[in-house]
């Protein structure tokens, strides 16, 4: 297929390999609560990310997941995790801006929005608010199409940022359309998990359904301030967890599915090796290996199934 890109744009996304892939057809790592930053010297302050996201969009970083709150006025947004009490990174417009910015000098990468909430955690008005104030809105994709487009197209259009939206009535608050909602678009797996308990790949009651997210980040038990909390961040044993387990949980989950994984969201993506099993994961090449040692072709196994 041959792809008409913006003038000067070489590669997608990081790769030449990814122009002619549609927008499902690739895994890219997310951040789980991607604002929510702390330091590895600091333990006693829970956070799921050791960077900010502009440095997480710069190592690679295509999806970031963003907890939205209604904040101290109807008209404000903030990001927190697990609550406001725990960590507050700040405005949905503040973190919007950054990804705005980063998307101007960046104009051949896809950067993909999840906003985790429902209508009662925020307004949403001053949803839709915070994309137009911020500027991001110049780049987003105007609703779920019929075919996703390939990434070279979407580049050569300008519209980089997908924003999927957990709460339809959120969605429905743009009255431009941008935001594509979670049901029958987005499919994502159980999660999150404890220490020492089996990565799964469920449910499967998957119906229309072409992006699929797997949660791949583990929570324990802690108490902050005095509350206690079962999903906070557990920042042990990452070399495991986001090495070898991270690779053997999207194979398991890719195989014997008609749905790629698009987006295999973690914690701590810096610590480990994610990098690595991802551009296996999407037959790419990586240095010092050898093309045997490339993941075959994933089958179609169920061809009444259609990827769409």
């Amino acid at each position: 297929m041959l792809v008409s890109l913006a003038a000067g744009a070489t590669i997608c996304n990081g790769h030449e390999e990814l122009c002619s892939r549609a927008f499902n057809e690739i895994t890219h790592i997310s951040t789980h609560a991607s604002f929510a930053k702390t330091e590895p010297s600091r333990p006693s302050v829970p956070g799921t990310q050791y960077k900010t996201i502009e440095e997480q969009l710069d190592d690679g970083v295509r999806g970031l997941h963003l907890n939205i709150h209604q904040g101290s006025s109807a008209s404000e947004v903030v990001l927190c995790y697990p609550d406001c009490n725990v960590n507050n990174g700040g405005t949905l417009t503040s973190t919007l801006k950054v990804v705005k910015q980063w998307l101007d000098n960046n104009k051949d990468d896809v950067v993909t929005v999840f906003l985790e909430g429902i209508a009662t955690d925020a307004n949403p008005a001053a949803v839709v608010k915070a994309f137009t104030d911020s500027g991001a809105d110049k780049y987003m994709l105007k609703g779920k199409p019929a075919s996703w487009p390939t990434l070279g197209s979407m580049i050569s259009s300008g519209t980089t940022l997908v924003v999927f939206v957990e709460e339809p009535a959120i969605a429905a608050a743009d009255t431009n359309g941008y935001f594509i909602p979670y049901p029958n678009t987005v499919l994502k797996l159980d999660g999150p998990f404890n220490y020492g308990n089996e990565w799964t790949c469920g449910p499967w009651n998957r119906s229309t359904e072409s992006i699929l997210v797997i949660p791949h980040f583990i929570v324990q038990t802690a108490i902050y301030n005095g509350v206690t909390y079962n999903n906070m961040p557990y920042p042990f044993n990452l070399d495991t967890t986001n090495g070898y387990q991270y690779e053997a949980h999207a194979v398991n989950c890719r195989g014997g599915q008609s749905i790629w994984v698009n987006f295999m969201e973690i914690d701590f993506y810096d610590q480990g090796d994610v990098k690595t099993p991802t551009l296996k994961l999407n037959e790419l090449p990586y240095p010092g290996d050898e093309v045997k040692n490339f993941y075959p072709e994933f089958y179609d196994a169920d061809p009444d199934v259609p990827i769409v």
